[in-house]
């Protein structure tokens, strides 16, 4: 990481900060925008969903017909690719590279990365200028041969995923018929959030306001030779160096950027529809009273979870060919993995309340239904003499026990939150296999050969 020089006095250190604090309030304020006008969009939303509970006479109904699926009895329309598009979708599509029914994401992930990257070693390997340092700058190349190409290629895959996910709240029922105009308002109100200009003009402008305040704050002691160049004013960035703070960092950080915004918008989303009614089962073999579709959200991240990875295992593999120890990291990993776990599971406690009454109701209600079985039941084979000499093989008594009580006990067992362990192993792999690389660095090339060839021969 850079950081100011350590010679610096602290009034030229304060003269230094001063842009950078001015630069932090306003990106503030930038935020406290956006807070407010997602708040406003959600309290619209809330006087809505009391307005129709309420049971208000206006409310607009869907018509009768068939529909999909039992819970979209309306035969309502619901939106294709309900998370399609986002921050930089209008300006790519401006210059030809997206269409509305064509993403092509393998072809900007491709022109993306060479743009990022092919550059910086061209202009690295100029005449006069040390590109030494650029080939083993691991945390460069994982930036923009990994990490930016995986961005754009999980809107591939993500987004597809996660829109598939919120349609089948509408067409799996588990929305109430009477929610279904509320549900297809807050896909509208989300669309609406993912590709306001704004935002798109928010994105970039955040994006280089960060690099403003890197370039301002000079951080050029400990950083690769090939980024800096010295003159008899001090040190600049070298022509690589400009084009990664102009071009290939500013890429990076608005693809994040958008991601970032996208997830917000997916939580936002799980948080108004946990406020519906929702017809949940206490019994449902998912254990999750149905809710359990939900929780696959979390291998829906998993390629943004290796990205995240590969940028963290880029600047740990730079630091350990610089000579650290792999020991030494060995809990920044670990809470790296579990903290990407946390953060992409994190907005499904929003159905904590709702499922817990669920499970509250179902214990009441199928303990009941199992007591009073099990009273008769007793009373039948227990406490009658002459049924306790039949013959029990025949009887369909003991199979309705067995299946009711394995009913009952799902209940007793249902989780409290949607979670999906498989899931949950697959997102927490995904995070983890970007250090697998760095692993292999700190370890001697000989030794390698030596334990293969043992265990080979």
């Amino acid at each position: 990481m850079l950081s100011i020089s350590a010679g610096a006095t602290q009034g030229e250190t304060e003269h230094r900060l001063t842009p950078v604090l001015r630069i932090a309030r306003s990106v503030g304020q930038a935020l406290q925008h956006v807070m407010k006008v997602i708040l406003r969009d959600g309290a619209a939303h809330s006087v809505s969903l009391t307005t129709r509970m309420g049971g208000t006479a206006g409310m607009q109904k869907p018509p009768v017909g068939s529909g999909p699926a039992p819970g979209n009895q309306g035969g309502t329309a619901v939106p294709d690719k309900p998370f399609s598009g986002g921050p930089l979708y209008k300006i790519q599509g401006l210059v030809g590279l997206l269409h509305v029914d064509k993403p092509n994401v393998g072809r900007r992930a491709l022109f993306a990365m060479v743009l990022c990257w092919l550059p910086l070693a061209c202009l690295s390997a100029l005449p006069g200028y040390d590109n030494s340092s650029f080939w083993p700058d691991f945390g460069t190349h994982a930036r923009y041969l990994i990490v930016v190409p995986l961005l754009i290629l999980a809107e591939g895959i993500c987004i597809p995923r996660i829109g598939a996910l919120a349609s089948h709240f509408l067409e799996s029922g588990i929305v109430a018929e009477e929610e279904t105009q509320a549900f297809l308002d807050i896909l509208a109100s989300t669309q609406r959030l993912l590709n306001m200009l704004w935002m798109e003009i928010a994105v970039i402008l955040l994006a280089y306001l960060c690099i403003a305040a890197i370039y301002d704050a000079r951080p050029f002691d400990g950083v690769p030779a090939w980024l800096i160049v010295g003159t008899p004013a001090g040190k600049i960035p070298s022509p690589a160096g400009w084009w990664g703070l102009l071009v290939s960092l500013p890429v990076m950080l608005c693809l994040l950027l958008s991601w970032v915004w996208r997830l917000c918008l997916w939580g936002r989303f799980l948080f108004l529809v946990s406020r519906l009614k929702l017809r949940l089962i206490p019994a449902h073999p998912d254990g999750a009273a149905g809710l359990g579709f939900v929780g696959y959200s979390s291998q829906a991240f998993a390629v943004l979870a290796t990205a995240l990875g590969a940028l963290v295992a880029g600047a740990i593999a730079n630091s350990i060919y610089a000579g650290a120890s792999l020991t030494s990291y060995h809990y920044v990993v670990l809470f790296f993995v579990v903290g990407v776990v946390l953060f992409f599971n994190f907005p499904l406690l929003v159905f904590l309340d709702q499922m817990l009454r669920a499970w509250r109701r179902g214990t009441l209600e199928y303990g009941g239904l199992a007591d009073r079985f099990g009273l008769e039941f007793e009373r039948k084979w227990l406490q009658d003499p002459q049924m306790a000499h039949e013959s029990m093989m025949d009887r369909p008594d003991f199979s309705s026990a067995t299946d009711l009580y394995q009913v009952v006990d799902r209940v007793y067992g249902m989780w409290l939150i949607p979670l999906h362990p498989k899931s949950v192993a697959m997102l927490a792999i995904a995070a983890f296999i970007p250090f697998i690389p760095v692993a292999l660095i700190a370890l001697p090339f000989d030794a390698i050969v030596d334990k293969l060839t043992g265990l080979l021969f």
